[in-house]
């Protein structure tokens, strides 16, 4: 998925070419993912190296050469790349060498932010330039950043709200890197000696020598090891540091003039918001050449993005708790359509139920058309979904929309009785993803879709579970095709009982 700093940065390098000249720089990306600020280097004249882990290289490597395929003086190219400490024996820096080394949104909720700064250390050579885009979140956001400072000469090259973009150089003279390094290694080396005498010292004073010398190795080793927090008890946090955003976010936005005049005195971003959309599409050379259809006027802010559907400019704030919390395209096309088609689907004073609701952009648009929409997800994503419906709908609608937890199942009967739960429209966007639950998603997708209800389903084609939840959805329900644009389909159904 693309993060919002590589937008930001990527609109960066684009506007200030005169300032970061890329042209036939050697340029190296940390945690590429999908690919969008190593095609905008590509683009550029750079030449481009492209790293992540081995898992993401396939996405990676595709979008690179769909995007840069004869257009490019340079071809990018896609490596490998684990943060680590010991890069020296992998990727020696008597080779590895860039001009610019690029990061966005590399820093997030992981364990591997030392390992990450150890990295940036590593390929941030005398005459490297390190340029940082980062989006702050949490707690962990500002104490990388004071490391990232105190590790590198750094200036601020761009801030707006909570993104900052930074450009940082080595503070170490040409070889004192790598006398740094050897004295760090015997260091670590006195350490491990130092720890290996203390357990022979605790094995000698018991008893039970072998089986002690056991426990005593696991011992050392779970008293060095960082305590893991479930993700029930990081939601729980961030859930609460989300709904206190919400309250400030509401009392900050009362009223849709004073956003309005908030967004005065900010910068466009357009050029940033068409690689989001744009390149999300790009997958013919027909599609290339010009807009799909349903893309929608849209500009992209540093810290939030703004739609315009129905008459109205509605402000989404993503979150990186999960998949849900971030926009994907088809939401943009489904709410396209339902504003552009409103006598073919007319939503005004129905009921109408939306299955993964994420950032809430699709709930919000039924409701400025008039509907009465509950809205659900998982409930780790439920707090940033209620912020954005309430601040988008508060005083514009008809119905007040309702947010509630729902998770796919079987048995939800017992739960949602049919009796009782039913709805005119059931609707769905891009929730057929790389997860585990297609067969629940389809199951619940049955369950609400009783005689009278009408299933509205919008989907982008990535994968081959895609095509095989498509086969199995029109084997479930009588359907038609909505609309279609390349891979983006949007497909209407009823049931067939």
């Amino acid at each position: 998925m693309i993060w919002p700093a590589a937008l930001a940065l990527s609109h960066y390098l684009d506007t200030h070419r005169e300032q970061l000249n890329l042209e036939d720089k050697a340029v190296l990306e940390l945690g590429a993912g999908t690919g969008l600020v190593s095609v905008v280097a590509a683009l550029l004249g750079a030449w481009v190296t492209a790293s992540d882990l081995p898992e993401v290289l396939n996405n990676l490597r595709v979008n690179l050469s769909r995007n840069t395929r004869g257009r490019c003086k340079h071809t990018p190219q896609v490596a490998a790349l684990s943060w680590d400490y010991n890069l020296e024996r992998s990727y020696p820096t008597s080779v590895y060498r860039y001009d610019y080394v690029l990061g966005t949104d590399v820093v997030y909720h992981h364990d591997f932010l030392d390992e990450l700064l150890a990295t940036m250390k590593h390929f941030c050579r005398p005459g490297t330039t390190l340029i940082w885009a980062n989006k702050v979140r949490m707690e962990s956001d500002l104490t990388f950043t004071e490391n990232f400072k105190k590790a590198f000469h750094t200036s601020l090259l761009a801030e707006d709200g909570d993104m900052k973009i930074y450009m940082a150089t080595c503070r170490e003279e040409e070889g004192e890197g790598d006398k740094e390094l050897e004295i760090q290694d015997v260091l670590r080396e006195e350490e491990e000696r130092k720890n290996k005498e203390n357990e022979e010292k605790l094995v000698e004073e018991k008893h039970n020598e072998d089986k002690l010398h056991s426990v005593t190795k696991e011992k050392s080793k779970a008293a060095t090891e960082v305590p893991h927090m479930s993700e029930a008890e990081r939601g729980d946090d961030k859930e609460e540091k989300n709904e206190h955003e919400c309250d400030e976010d509401e009392e900050m936005e009362e009223t849709v003039d004073e956003y309005k005049e908030d967004e005065q005195n900010k910068p466009e971003n357009n050029d940033s918001n068409c690689s989001n959309t744009a390149s999300d599409d790009n997958s013919t050379a027909a599609q290339r050449d010009r807009t799909p259809a349903w893309v929608p006027r849209f500009f992209n802010s540093l810290d939030k993005d703004v739609y315009h559907y129905v008459g109205h400019d509605i402000v989404i704030y993503e979150s990186i708790d999960s998949y849900g919390a971030v926009m994907w395209p088809a939401a943009l096309a489904l709410c396209s359509f339902l504003d552009n088609n409103r006598e073919k689907v007319n939503l005004q004073g129905k009921e109408v139920l939306e299955l993964g609701a994420g950032t809430g952009l699709v709930a919000v648009v039924a409701s400025l058309l008039g509907a009465s929409v509950t809205a659900t997800d998982l409930p780790e994503v439920l707090s940033n979904l209620r912020a954005n419906v309430m601040r988008n709908t508060r005083g514009r609608c008809t119905h007040m929309p309702k947010v509630e937890a729902l998770s796919w199942g079987y048995d939800l009967e017992r739960t949602h009785p049919t009796s009782v739960y039913r709805y005119d429209y059931v609707l769905a966007a891009d929730v057929v993803y790389h997860h585990d639950f297609l067969d629940e998603l389809l199951a619940t997708m049955k369950h609400f879709c009783r005689p009278g209800t009408t299933v509205i389903w919008a989907n982008k084609v990535r994968m081959v579970n895609d095509v095989t939840f498509t086969e199995n959805f029109k084997k479930a329900f009588h359907t038609s095709l909505l609309a279609e644009d390349g891979d983006m389909k949007i497909y209407m159904a009823t049931c067939r009982e």
